[in-house]
């Protein structure tokens, strides 16, 4: 039998978790961002991003003839024009808003056409003292078609248990449990586990349809997947970025500062190691 949602998941302990995600919240001191983020666990950011820096970096990315973009996980390390886009110091100002830390880029995905990635929690792939201490952004560098396989979320699912990585991968053989290909193995039960939970709650889902300098923001805990395109291969362009709270993640000790103050992680992996995980990463985030 398929594990449900709530065997994959838990209740995490309210000390753990950022500000806006306590429980009691004097709202009227909130921001109309900030009360955007604790009701649906997503911000959106019209026209948001300068097109200098858009244009600047969808030039580099057009060199590449692969549609899933860069192999590597951490492009950033490499790619300037990338990382500034990424680093932009109004972006980064929004999320320590949501977040109320400095945040650390730390995960770049440059495919563009859609991740196809079923429903799923970002922080089921975070240890587990990230505890939502993590933001993603959805970039879009040109306008979005429809037909494209746009990012869909579920609206306040934020606010629902939180999925752990070693409750899922209890329900694997120890062998996969262990390899870093994991997560494309438990996605047989965990998009099967979430999509009855979404049909058991009557829950909204929503699609970002974008205009071209569109960012959406989204929560750790946010239930959403790259849906599949109604015309396959068809361009999708955007950028995908992944953050957590600087002093969450210790795990990264490494650090890199651009020329604004923003952080980036400094992480090399071994060439094999690297290729698997930018498979597992372009497929399964985002």
């Amino acid at each position: 039998m398929q594990p449900s949602f709530a065997e994959l998941s838990e209740e995490p302990a309210t000390k753990f978790l950022p500000p806006l995600d306590q429980p009691i919240v004097d709202e009227a001191v909130l921001t109309p961002t900030q009360l955007a983020w604790r009701r649906d666990g997503v911000v959106i950011l019209p026209r948001f991003l300068p097109g200098s820096l858009m244009d600047a970096y969808s030039e580099r990315r057009a060199t590449l003839s692969v549609p899933g973009g860069w192999a590597s996980p951490t492009p950033y390390l490499d790619v300037p024009e990338l990382r500034e886009l990424a680093l932009y110091p109004p972006l980064m100002a929004q999320m320590q808003a949501l977040i109320s830390e400095p945040m650390i880029l730390h995960l770049c995905l440059t495919g563009w056409i859609s991740t196809e990635r079923g429903w799923h929690q970002d922080d089921y792939l975070n240890p587990p003292f990230v505890n939502s201490w993590y933001a993603a952004v959805w970039m879009a560098l040109d306008d979005i078609h429809p037909d494209s396989g746009p990012f869909e979320y579920v609206p306040g699912s934020h606010r629902w248990p939180l999925m752990r990585g070693d409750k899922v991968r209890a329900h694997m053989p120890w062998r996969q449990a262990m390899r870093p290909h994991w997560p494309q193995v438990s996605e047989s039960f965990v998009v099967p586990a979430i999509d009855a939970e979404i049909r058991r709650r009557d829950a909204e889902v929503r699609q970002f349809i974008a205009n071209r300098g569109d960012a959406l923001i989204w929560h750790g805990r946010l239930l959403h997947r790259g849906s599949k395109p109604n015309k396959p291969g068809m361009l999708r362009k955007s950028l995908i970025c992944h953050y957590s709270g600087i002093n969450h993640r210790d795990d990264m000790p490494m650090r890199g500062c651009d020329a604004s103050g923003q952080l980036y992680a400094i992480i090399k992996q071994p060439s094999t190691l690297r290729r698997a995980l930018s498979t597992i990463k372009h497929r399964f985030v985002g």
